[in-house]
């Protein structure tokens, strides 16, 4: 089951993905409240392959009735994941290619399919193809990699090294 951040402040890298209590893959963002607030769920999981169904919510709209491309591109990573988190539940994301062939609909329930094309070592490669009634929409192919330990612990150490911006965090450069 996925836990509750705090539970990971001593050890950081203890987190993990794994089912939620109603069996779902989620982030740790979402897995708190037990549902994919991006409108990913799984349809159909093959040993290499899974099938999700996703929604656009309303609210991730960036132009009238069409999906930011934002969304799109964090649905992708979603997905690219969980197609190996399913194996190894200790993967980050090292790189995310998306084409976006036409615009992505707010609202309509779409096809997404992923699927492993490589595995060596801590190296994952994955592809993934969304689809509107067989019509592809986009696609995208990432490179994952297995943590190795300390990843999350070595990130805080870098972060506690680096001073806040005297005006703020969005002060220009």
């Amino acid at each position: 089951m996925a836990e509750d951040p705090g539970a990971f402040a001593e050890d950081p890298d203890a987190f993990t993905i794994e089912p939620s209590p109603s069996g779902r893959l989620l982030c740790g963002g979402c897995a708190p409240h037990d549902v994919c607030r991006l409108g990913v769920e799984i349809a159909e999981a093959r040993d290499d392959a899974v099938r999700f169904e996703v929604v656009c919510p309303p609210f991730w709209h960036g132009g009238p009735g069409v999906a930011h491309g934002g969304w799109t591109a964090a649905v992708f990573d979603d997905a690219l994941n969980i197609v190996a988190l399913r194996i190894e539940p200790r993967l980050v994301t090292k790189s995310l290619a998306v084409r976006y062939l036409r615009p992505v609909p707010v609202g309509r329930p779409m096809d997404l399919l992923a699927r492993i094309e490589r595995h060596s070592g801590r190296r994952w490669e994955v592809s993934a193809e969304m689809t509107l009634t067989g019509t592809p929409l986009a696609t995208a192919r990432a490179e994952l990699r297995t943590r190795r330990p300390h990843h999350f612990a070595r990130h805080e150490a870098w972060l506690a090294r680096r001073s806040p911006s005297p005006n703020g965090p969005h002060a220009e450069s």
